[in-house]
């Protein structure tokens, strides 16, 4: 019975002819009863997602031997059971046998395992401005993907943006913020059934800032032959923005942001900026013109309202006379901040003053005096002396420390008393008719301090003299113990050499009074905005008065040297 294959399940009979040798024939009928198995049956070819698993099964045979081969991949006798768990893709085939290794059946069946599906973005990132459109074109590593994405923003500024399917993405988005947004795109592809990892994948979004552009000039009003220069100042311009220049709706200039020319009266001058900045919204920009107005220079006078000849000696002063105010007085051993003459700075000989005088079209016209500093003549207290100016001479008195004339002040052009004392750059006095020589000479306060309220000012003394202050005078008062016993020694018929005339005063310009019975004089102590102090002697009495006088009054004036 050899070479005979027994399977355990029984099937329909099968009658097979077996020579069999004997004594008369050779030959003889046997029958073999073979029982037939159902055969494997894998199914149809599968698809799996990578990573997944199937299981294939051979189906059943009783005590039937199995064996899985992967033809595909070459790989034999990988299994023994009658399932088998695929992993890998391939094509399996199982054989069937019987417990005594005959074969019963085989069948194969075909595993593709579908790859992960891995998304591709075009462009592979992407920054646009408020108001465009994406243009994202979605790939996959495997034909026959499928795509799905959802949407979110980082503002609640940003808006255009949706969920949605397809193999691209268009969405217009805008972003009202002022700074940068983005809207996030969690992209899922998706390929028979099989998932995969969202890629993720943001639009950047530029706002639109709006571009505008302001001009300024340098001048405006301005001089005639004046160059003005214009700047343009750019709002979201860019780092680089074109300036295209325009006087009266012509190019001119260059792309520069400042612009120089010479214009004339009427001249329309503005700028269209080009901004450099990808995202803006306004662009180009034009400014708003500026109007230029032109003038010619200013008249400018300069009339002599101080002393043209002074000492190295004396006190600085005033520098006045300019017109129209407000101009600038410059100079050798001149205070430009303060406008003031210092004789001592400037030095020995004749020096030029300018007057200079800009108006509000930077038009600019000048007017030239001078000065003349000398040095003072020899000179010793209890001597006259000469006021350079007009050489008028003055007997003087060392009283104590200070050095005073012993006649009242002479100076100036003589007005009459019922016209008020004027600051015109004329040094007026009033003159009441006497016996005297010269006669009696009466200043309002004002004008002998040339309009200034500084104490110890030359005033309308002669340089290196001043007008008295409070100071001076009481230091005077205490050589006769105080103003209670001086004024008998300082009177014209006193001892001391001051000779103080009783030569009466002038009231607000209207009448002389106390002529021959006082004398006032003034200090240079002003008191309050409309009086300033003075000191009265009289006849009858020894002593010497403080008097609160109005401005207004005409008094006598004593000098003091410096």
């Amino acid at each position: 019975m050899a070479n005979t294959c027994f399977v355990p399940i029984r099937s329909p009979k099968i009658e097979l002819f077996v020579r069999h040798i004997d004594k008369r024939t050779d030959t003889a009928w046997i029958t073999i009863q073979i029982d037939q198995t159902p055969q494997p049956t894998l199914g149809p070819d599968q698809t799996m997602c990578d990573g997944d698993s199937v299981t294939l099964d051979a189906g059943f045979c009783n005590q039937c031997t199995f064996r899985w081969d992967n033809l595909l991949m070459g790989q034999m006798n990988i299994g023994n059971e009658q399932t088998f768990i695929a992993y890998d893709s391939g094509i399996y085939a199982v054989t069937v046998a019987s417990p005594y290794d005959c074969p019963l059946g085989r069948d194969t069946v075909q595993l593709a395992v579908v790859t992960e599906a891995t998304v591709s973005v075009e462009p592979p990132s992407l920054a646009i401005c408020s108001g465009d459109t994406t243009d994202i074109l979605l790939q996959c590593n495997l034909s026959g993907c499928t795509f799905s994405w959802s949407a979110v923003a980082s503002s609640p500024l940003v808006s255009g943006y949706s969920s949605g399917t397809g193999d691209s993405i268009r969405q217009t988005l805008f972003n009202s913020d002022t700074i940068d947004q983005t809207v996030t795109y969690s992209i899922v592809p998706s390929i028979s059934g099989c998932g995969a990892d969202t890629t993720d994948y943001s639009v950047l979004i530029h706002p639109r800032p709006p571009v505008s552009v302001t001009i300024t000039a340098s001048i405006n009003p301005v001089c005639q032959g004046i160059p003005v220069t214009f700047t343009a100042i750019p709002v979201n311009g860019g780092t680089n923005p074109s300036n295209q220049w325009q006087v009266n709706g012509i190019n001119t200039g260059t792309n520069n942001s400042i612009f120089t020319y010479y214009p004339t009266t009427g001249d329309q001058v503005s700028c269209i900026l080009t901004s450099s900045e990808s995202c803006t919204s306004g662009n180009p920009a034009t400014s708003n013109p500026i109007t230029m107005s032109v003038a010619e220079q200013p008249a400018v006078s300069f009339s002599i309202c101080f002393d043209t000849i002074t000492t190295i000696n004396a006190k600085p002063y005033k520098l006045k006379g300019g017109i129209p105010l407000g101009g600038t007085y410059t100079g050798t051993g001149v205070d430009q901040i303060n406008g003031y003459f210092l004789p001592a700075m400037a030095g020995i000989g004749t020096k030029s003053i300018t007057y200079s005088y800009t108006n509000v079209y930077q038009c600019t016209n000048y007017f030239i005096r001078t000065i003349t500093v000398i040095n003072p003549a020899p000179f010793t207290c209890g001597n006259s002396i000469t006021d350079i100016r007009d050489n008028q001479e003055y007997p003087t008195v060392q009283i104590g420390t200070q050095c005073w004339m012993a006649a009242n002040l002479n100076y100036g052009t003589e007005i009459p008393h019922t016209a008020p004392q004027r600051d015109n750059c004329i040094p007026e006095k009033y003159s009441r008719p006497s016996s005297l020589v010269p006669p009696p000479s009466f200043y309002q306060w004002d004008e002998l301090m040339r309009y200034e309220e500084t104490q110890q000012i030359q005033g309308l003394c002669p340089p290196a003299w001043h007008v008295p202050s409070e100071v001076d005078w009481n230091i005077l008062f205490t050589n006769w113990t105080n103003n209670a016993f001086a004024g008998a020694p300082l009177k014209y018929s006193g001892y001391s050499g001051f000779n103080a005339l009783l030569s009466g005063v002038e009231h607000f310009n209207r009448s002389w009074s106390f002529i021959d019975f006082a004398t006032m004089f003034w200090s240079s102590t002003p008191h309050g905005p409309w009086k300033a102090w003075a000191h009265g002697m009289n006849e009858q009495n020894y002593s010497v008065s403080y008097y609160p006088s109005y401005r207004a009054n005409a008094f006598s004036v004593r000098c003091i040297l410096d």
